[in-house]
Formats: structure tokens, C-alpha cells, sequence
């Protein structure tokens, strides 16, 4: 009798494009450049990385775009927001905001095209939209972390969109 071998993971992180139109590159051929971020598609991925982007700058074959985080930014179209509140938020809103923006440096280290969208400060508290649910669900986790509190998770059904309220 054959025994069947378990399925291994990819270890790339997989992407699931069906649900997000702007993470289609296949009109994409070669080595395409961010004009805005100056991320990299090439290998059909996206990179950050300044030495190869003025490298790629000066060759003649490189596609000028702009990236799927790039269009969602113009587009105000988020994938994640993130809603802060509580009385400690007022306290503490300098570190709580490093916390925040030291987790979108993280992020962007597996993923370029996870990034911070806005940082807005509304009446009650502050709200964060980013271009993909990950870095928002990122974002509650290590909040909930380093400060307790509690976060609620809200995904939408029909689009890729994720509601995080942290409170404390």
C-alpha cells in the first residue's frame, strides 16, 4: 500500500490575489519601478531596494508604474483600518504611534506593499488605515501586546477589508 506524503508549505508567503485587483501584475513584464515608493517588480515580486532602483533607473527596458500600495494610497481604497481608544491612549499616544510605525517597518521587511495609508486623529481617539488587512490584524496584535487593552477583529464578507478597535 502507498501511504500518501503530507502537502508541504511554500515558505514564500502566499498572496491571495483573486479578492484584490491591485495586486494583478500580470500586465507586468520584466522589471517594472515604482515612480512614487520606488519599489521593484521583478521575479514577480515586489522589493524595496534603493541601489538596484537607481541601477534599474538608468537601463532603458524598465517599466515606470506605480505599485499596488502606491495606487491604493491614491485611490483611498484601504485594505485595513485600525481604530484606537481608551484614556490611556491619551497618555500614551507618542509611544503607542512609534509602536505603530515600527510594526509597518516590520511589515514592509516581508511585504513592501504593506504600509500605513494615514494616520488620522478623529473625536474618539485615532483611526489608522492601511492598504492590507495583515498589517491592521499586525497592528491590534502587537498593540494588545505591549499595552493589553482589548482588540476586536471585524472581517467583511464580500471584500478583503478588516476592522480592528483596540481599547484600553
Amino acid at each position: 500500500m502507498k501511504v500518501k506524503k503530507p502537502l508541504t508549505l511554500n515558505k514564500r508567503k502566499s498572496i491571495d490575489k483573486s479578492a484584490d485587483p491591485y495586486l494583478n501584475s500580470s500586465g507586468l513584464s520584466g522589471t517594472a519601478l515604482c515612480t512614487k515608493c520606488h519599489a521593484i517588480f521583478n521575479n514577480k515580486r515586489w522589493t524595496l531596494d534603493e541601489k538596484l532602483y537607481e541601477t534599474q533607473l538608468k537601463k532603458s527596458d524598465t517599466n515606470l508604474v506605480l505599485c499596488p500600495a502606491c495606487k491604493k494610497v491614491k485611490d483611498k481604497f484601504p485594505g485595513g483600518i485600525v481604530k484606537l481608544k481608551g484614556d490611556f491612549l491619551a497618555d500614551h499616544k507618542n509611544e503607542i504611534l512609534n509602536l505603530v510605525r515600527n510594526e509597518e517597518d516590520r511589515a514592509k521587511g516581508f511585504n513592501p506593499l504593506e504600509r500605513i495609508m494615514s494616520i488620522d486623529v478623529v473625536e474618539s481617539g485615532i483611526e489608522i488605515t492601511t492598504t492590507n488587512e495583515k498589517l491592521a490584524q499586525r497592528i491590534g496584535r502587537s498593540l494588545q501586546k505591549a499595552y493589553q487593552g482589548r482588540v476586536r477583529y471585524k472581517w467583511s464578507d464580500d471584500t478583503k477589508l478588516l476592522r480592528a478597535e483596540w481599547e484600553r
